[in-house]
C-alpha cells in the first residue's frame, strides 16, 4: 500500500551553501510525496552571507515550491531534540525523515525504507546508510561492542552492506521517523547539545518503548560530518564524553565503563587543566 506522502525535516544553522545542496538533492532523488519542513536558528544579522541569506533563500524557495514550511526561531536551539520536537509538531503525514542540511540524499533514497515502516508497525525508526563524501561507510547502522556504541561498516566501500536488518541504534542525522514512536518522547534537557550521543539514547528510549529501530542501506546520502554546528575542540570533546557518562548511567552501563579503565570526565578536566591538553583518540571525538 502506497503512503500518499511523508514528511522531511531539514535543520538549517548557517552554511547556506550545504543547504543549498541538500535541497537540490531532496527535490531531485526523493520519488514520494512529500512536505518539506525546513527548521531554521540561522542569524539573519550576521556579518556571514552563508548565514544571514538562509531566510531570503527560503523565501524565494517558496515562490517556486508549494510544499514548504519555514520554521525560524530568533533563539538559537540548543539540543537536536528540541529542533526534532519542534518540526514534528508541523508534520502532516505518518513518516518524517530527518535530513540534515550536511546530508545529500541519493535516488529513491526513500522508497524501501517507507515499504519497511508500512509493512511492520512495530518499526518505529529506519535508518539510513551515511556515506563520507569521498564515498567510504561512515555509518551504516551502530551495533554496541561489548558497552560502547560503534558505527557498523566504518570505512568499508560505499558499495556495501546494501542491506536489511534490525539494528541497536543508528544515526538521526539521516532517518525516517515514525510519528507514532517518537512524538513526546524524545528528552531535550539531559545531554550537551550537538556534541553526539543523543541519537544513541534516542534509539535505546524507542527500543524501551517496545518499539524496532533497522537499518536500511538502500537508501544512501553523502554525509559531511560536524560541517553546521560541530568541531574538533577538546572543550567539544569533553562535552562529548560527558554525554557518554550520561548515557552510560541511564542505561545501566556505568559498571562496566568503570571497569574498562578509561578515563572519567573528572580525570579528562584534571589532565586539560595540568597540562592544557587531552589525547583525543581517534574516532572518538
Amino acid at each position: 500500500m502506497a503512503v500518499e506522502g511523508i514528511d522531511i525535516m531539514v535543520p538549517t544553522h548557517g552554511r547556506l551553501d550545504l543547504t543549498m545542496r541538500c535541497m537540490d538533492a531532496i527535490y531531485g532523488n526523493t520519488s514520494t510525496p512529500f512536505h518539506l519542513i525546513i527548521i531554521d536558528d540561522s542569524d539573519p544579522n550576521s556579518e556571514d552571507p552563508l548565514t544571514s541569506l538562509t531566510p531570503l533563500y527560503f523565501e524565494k524557495l517558496r515562490k517556486l515550491r508549494d510544499n514548504i514550511t519555514f520554521v525560524h526561531s530568533e533563539v538559537p536551539f540548543t539540543c537536536g531534540n528540541q529542533i526534532i520536537n519542534t518540526g514534528l509538531k508541523h508534520c502532516k503525514h505518518e513518516f518524517a525523515a530527518n535530513v540534515m542540511n550536511s546530508i545529500r540524499v541519493q535516488r529513491d533514497w526513500e522508497v524501501v525504507a517507507v515499504q519497511i515502516l508500512t509493512n511492520n508497525p512495530k518499526i518505529g525508526m529506519v535508518g539510513f546508510k551515511c556515506l563520507f563524501p569521498w564515498g567510504r561507510i561512515e555509518s551504516a547502522g551502530i551495533g554496541m561492542s561489548d558497552f560502547s556504541p560503534v558505527d557498523i561498516g566504518r570505512d568499508l566501500p560505499g558499495h556495501d552492506l546494501n542491506c536489511i536488518v534490525e539494528t541497536q541504534a543508528a544515526q538521526w542525522a539521516f532517518g525516517l521517523l515514525r510519528r507514532e514512536a517518537v512524538v513526546d518522547v524524545l528528552p531535550e534537557d539531559v545531554f550537551n547539545g550537538f556534541v553526539g550521543w543523543d541519537d544513541i539514547d534516542n534509539c535505546f528510549v524507542l527500543r524501551d518503548k517496545g518499539w524496532k529501530i533497522f537499518y536500511c542501506g538502500l537508501g544512501v546520502g553523502y554525509h559531511t560530518p560536524r560541517a553546521t554546528r560541530g568541531n574538533n575542540s577538546q572543550e567539544v570533546y569533553i562535552k562529548n564524553r560527558e554525554n557518554a557518562e550520561l548515557f552510560y548511567n541511564r542505561w545501566g552501563l556505568w559498571d562496566k565503563f568503570l571497569q574498562s579503565g578509561r578515563k572519567t570526565v573528572e580525570q579528562l578536566k584534571k589532565e586539560l587543566k595540568e597540562t592544557g591538553t587531552v589525547q583525543i583518540p581517534p574516532r572518538e571525538n
